[in-house]
């Protein structure tokens, strides 16, 4: 077996089979590899129904997202390392990235970025010599110093695995840089070696849950202190566990779940904090597209990078304005009069007297209907075409981004809407998805997601407001369920604000993103708990976040079952 593989082997001799095949599988000392599975959507229980008891989710293991790594490596090694890495891109499982890293198994090349970025993050930090006394602590007496080596390691390595180091830890890896040092006849290529190493550990790049046996329940496994840690950093702060949160953890303080929300209420008010929570509502809303969206430019020529950039910080300024700013009422990002806009967004607005630089707070006016999120021209833009609208595509975005409701991909063999015949009037959107409702194949998915896209039509493929279409005045006017009709994204947002389904929603994608999975059925009574726990607090998102890390669900899990 390979060095590399023996030193893995026996740091890792403490974990169950099933968690040292998969952590083994990152250095390449195994070819099991972890199978994707895309987990079904949950299914809350039935009003006046008793919900199942609760039964946590198996422990898993997740790698760290690329914006999270890029964050520990700057915490840890500083900003000029972060600056070098390059990790792999992530991959979205049921809508979030978080999912697939604990379910997708790395290839080759993911880890062979993950080496090299551990290098290159190790030389950029030694190469500062300020920065490498700051780290070190100490001055190499020898080659091989054993004393500065093993000090050093005692510091860094901590925080580097968010969890103490076990005394044969310290002593093999102290052993593996001297190795180095004295190979190469140099102190610091040996501590190069040493803190490459531990930043291509599993123990690194994973968020490793193995959890303790939890006495008052048989069978159930509570997370322990320092997992717990990591869950709560990279969750809230986005970044690896600070020295207060670890020294907490080293405490116990973790054990309870007020000890936990004293720790989340501490890491909320920290700047990461609401970086974290834009990270969400990019994958959430898709915002994170923006940049790589395309449209036919004879159509749209206003349409540009920096218009779409603008979009983007429309929506993340207003939602950070109800989170942060004024800890409102969530369900605000529903209906809200009022927006902020630079130059480009007012003019494509029409709204006058912007700023010539920066962006504004504006109070929208009540014609034309815009307001909250949907009157936003980023999702406008998003969920449409390169030339035309789609009410399909906004439709189905508020079904199963909103509403938490999938809906079934369409059979292969639909054919395209049809073009107006020559010496026919031009038809408006709702007039040729006329035949998706009289399609027998195509009526029950689309009578769920046209009617709501079809109350948006007065808003074109990037987000301006238009009255007509092909010289045909545009019907706005549709319907949402049993609520009513409605016409335009202020009263449609007020409708979402009203529906429970839209606030149980929101709550359990906030979940997925913090657990790495689909909610399932036996976490439905803990999740209800945050349901009424968020309506009880006036829908603040903060205590949301507060309430979801304390709660059972975050904290306990269950063991993973082994294939045979």
């Amino acid at each position: 077996m390979p060095a590399r593989c023996q030193l893995a082997a026996r740091c890792l001799r403490d974990l169950s089979v099933t968690t040292l095949v998969a952590l083994l599988a990152l250095t390449g000392c195994s070819r099991q590899e972890r199978p994707a599975q895309v987990l079904p959507g949950s299914q809350t229980g039935n009003e006046g129904q008793p919900l199942p008891p609760f039964k946590p989710a198996p422990v898993t293991l997740r790698t760290l997202l690329g914006w999270q790594y890029r964050n520990a490596i700057a915490d840890l090694l500083g900003n000029e390392a972060a600056n070098v890495v390059q990790p792999p891109p992530d991959t979205a499982l049921n809508g979030f990235d978080g999912i697939g890293a604990a379910q997708l198994a790395l290839s080759p090349s993911a880890i062979s970025r993950y080496e090299s970025s551990a290098y290159l993050a190790a030389q950029a930090t030694l190469a500062n010599p300020s920065a490498r006394d700051a780290l070190f602590g100490c001055t190499p007496r020898s080659v091989a110093d054993t004393e500065c080596l093993r000090g050093f390691l005692g510091r860094f390595g901590p925080r580097v695995w968010r969890r103490p180091l076990t005394e044969a830890e310290l002593t093999s890896w102290t052993e593996l840089g001297q190795s180095a040092a004295t190979a190469s006849g140099d102190f610091y290529k040996g501590a190069e070696f040493l803190i490459a190493g531990l930043l291509q550990s599993p123990h690194f790049l994973y968020m490793v849950e193995v959890g303790a046996p939890d006495p008052s329940q048989p069978g159930r496994l509570k997370l322990t202190s320092h997992e717990l840690a990591t869950r709560l950093a990279f969750f809230l702060a986005g970044t690896t566990p600070d020295e207060a949160l670890l020294a907490a953890a080293g405490r116990g303080e973790l054990d309870t779940a007020e000890g936990v929300r004293t720790q989340a209420r501490r890491l909320l008010a920290l700047p990461g904090a609401r970086t974290a929570l834009a990270y969400f509502f990019d994958e959430l809303l898709r915002l994170r597209e923006l940049p790589t969206l395309s449209k036919d430019t004879t159509t749209f020529p206003g349409f540009t990078p920096s218009l779409a950039a603008s979009m983007r910080e429309e929506t993340q300024r207003l939602l950070e304005d109800i989170v942060w700013e004024r800890e409102g009422d969530f369900r605000d990002a529903f209906d809200a009069d009022y927006t902020f806009v630079d130059n480009q967004l007012a003019a494509l607005y029409g709204i006058p007297g912007a700023p010539t630089t920066g962006f504004t707070r504006v109070t929208l006016p009540a014609e034309g209907g815009r307001g909250g999120l949907l009157g936003h021209a980023s999702l406008l833009a998003l969920l449409a075409h390169p030339t035309t609208t789609s009410p399909t595509l906004r439709g189905r975005f508020i079904r199963e981004r909103l509403l938490c409701e999938p809906i079934a991909s369409p059979p292969s063999n639909v054919p395209p809407l049809p073009a107006p015949n020559p010496g026919e009037p031009p038809k408006t959107m709702r007039q040729r998805l006329q035949q998706h409702v009289s399609n027998p194949s195509c009526a029950s998915c689309h009578e769920k997601m046209d009617p709501l896209g079809l109350g948006l039509e007065n808003f074109d493929a990037v987000g301006r407001y238009r009255t007509n279409e092909n010289d045909a005045p545009i019907d706005p006017v549709s319907t949402f369920d049993r609520s009513g009709t409605f016409s335009g994204p202020r009263q449609l947002g007020g409708l979402l604000r009203a529906d429970e389904r839209a606030v149980h929603c929101l709550v359990r994608n906030v979940f997925r993103m913090a657990t790495g999975h689909v909610d399932t059925e036996g976490e439905q009574a803990p999740l209800h708990q945050l349901d009424e726990t968020f309506a009880t607090s006036g829908y603040r998102m903060k205590e949301l976040l507060v309430e979801l890390v304390a709660s059972d669900a975050f904290r306990y899990a269950r063991p993973q079952e082994v294939q045979p």
